[in-house]
């Protein structure tokens, strides 16, 4: 296991920083609004937190510290003090990754649009939702970055927001009011559509994260679009509110014991096609050897 202390001050110190855990401007990872039509006036402020966009970085960092994990070698993180040891991975991340992320955004921002929600979209007012610091334990840091947020959109006048991921829509919906005077209203962009379009004949297991299905409760609303929407699909015994584990985000600090979990979960899931709707998912999955698709990369949104 790599020094958890050590890993959780340089995440802490890249958002309070860059406002992300890799310390990279977000406008050079948030991209996607520009191969897409999007207005900057509506009813629901489109947010991602930047998961997506960041997810990509983080498989080249966790592949990165893999080799690092219960080596003498991860005595090099401690030049994080002055220099980030992530500093290189934007240029070492495959940009079909980075494309692939930037396309299910643009995906689900598309069906928002075509469900006439009213959804739109201002990138200065976006950008991480700092999760990851919480499921790390550091509240502290979590908390000031929380609150930076909230000021943001407080002083915008938002009063909806919905996200594309289970970990934004948590992070916003169940823990910011605990830190924060913020009664905005927060959904899942699942929960706001009623079915899509979708040219996949395929059938799925489904993999629901745990984030959705254990603390929002929304996994019979995810079957029921999956329903309306005619994609076929089953379930296996660990699923909805007793989902099991993909293994994030314990890659940060163990990427071995990430990747045992990940293992265990794809046993529980079987040989078939598997279809989540979570950008950590989908990266843990795919790392220990499964074929996992995001729901929005099975799904037409409107070309502009």
């Amino acid at each position: 296991m790599l020094n958890p202390r050590l890993i959780v001050q340089i995440l802490a110190r890249n958002i309070e920083k860059k406002e992300n855990p890799l310390g990279i401007d977000n406008s050079r990872i948030n991209t996607w609004w520009k191969k897409v039509s999007t207005d900057r006036e509506g009813e629901w402020l489109f947010f991602t937190g930047m998961l997506y966009q960041i997810t990509p970085y983080i498989e080249t960092a966790v592949r990165y510290l893999q080799r690092l994990e219960n080596s003498k070698l991860q005595n090099i993180l401690h030049v994080s003090k002055i220099l980030s040891p992530f500093s290189l991975i934007g240029t070492l991340t495959p940009a079909e990754l980075k494309a692939e992320a930037n396309r299910i955004l643009v995906n689900i921002y598309r069906i928002l649009k075509t469900s006439e929600n009213g959804v739109f979209y201002r990138p200065e007012l976006d950008t991480y939702s700092g999760i990851l610091l919480h499921d790390l334990g550091n509240e502290r840091a979590f908390e000031r970055h929380a609150l930076k947020v909230v000021k943001r959109l407080k002083m915008t006048g938002v009063e909806r927001i919905v996200t594309p991921d289970p970990h934004t829509a948590y992070a916003l919906k169940s823990l910011y009011p605990m830190y924060a005077d913020f009664d905005l209203e927060v959904k899942s962009y699942l929960e706001l559509i009623e079915s899509v379009r979708t040219n996949s004949e395929e059938t799925f297991v489904i993999h629901d994260p745990c984030y959705y299905g254990r603390y929002l409760g929304i996994s019979e609303r995810v079957r029921d679009v999956l329903d309306r929407s005619g994609i076929k699909y089953h379930d296996v015994k660990y699923s909805k509110n007793i989902t099991s584990c993909c293994g994030g985000p314990v890659e940060a600090i163990s990427p071995l014991i990430s990747s045992k979990i990940a293992e265990l979960r794809l046993e529980e899931l079987g040989e078939s096609e598997i279809l989540t709707f979570c950008p950590i998912c989908l990266a843990n999955l795919r790392r220990a050897g499964g074929n996992v698709r995001d729901f929005a990369e099975v799904i037409e949104g409107e070309n502009d």
